[in-house]
């Protein structure tokens, strides 16, 4: 089971997806105020505490989604062309994490111009490491189920030399 590149692959995918609970996805700063987007919401930042402004709850519950079933895909092994259809399925769910990720930065952004940047000051935005993760999720899944179905490719050539 973790013998095979895949199930890496698809450990990568857990770690990938489980570091954007500790990561931001971006900040953003306009005159004095700084604003952060994370997995957990969209929080306006000062020294008496955090103030969420927008709730993410679908993005956290697609993220826990994602890992969950990654982690379901490294122990099916034993049954290759199930396994292959549920990477598959996977890497649809990464997707549309990543769609929501960018809708919800959309989102926020707009909620910016909207309502707090009312003097024209200039919005800042600075990206983190949270906006590359889900990409890096989606291209080691895309690898994993690449060697799966080159483990099956070679089962089935085995069979046939029987």
């Amino acid at each position: 089971m973790i013998q095979r590149i895949q199930s890496i692959y698809l450990l990568l995918v857990v770690t990938c997806q489980s570091l954007l609970f500790a990561t931001a996805l971006a900040t953003f700063t306009s005159y004095e105020t700084s604003f952060n987007l994370s997995l957990m919401g969209f929080y306006k930042l000062s020294s008496a505490g955090n103030e969420m402004l927008i709730n993410s709850y679908a993005l956290m519950a697609i993220n826990i989604v994602v890992i969950l079933f990654s982690l379901f895909v490294i122990f099916s092994f034993k049954n290759r062309k199930h396994q292959i259809k549920l990477a598959a399925f996977n890497f649809l769910l990464i997707c549309g994490f990543i769609v929501l990720m960018f809708f919800s930065f959309d989102n926020a952004k707009s909620l910016l111009d909207n309502s707090y940047n009312t003097q024209g000051a200039e919005l800042s935005t600075t990206y983190g490491i949270g906006m590359i993760l889900p990409i890096l999720s989606l291209i080691f899944n895309f690898l994993a189920l690449k060697g799966i179905r080159k483990d099956e490719e070679l089962v089935k050539s085995a069979d046939r030399i029987r």
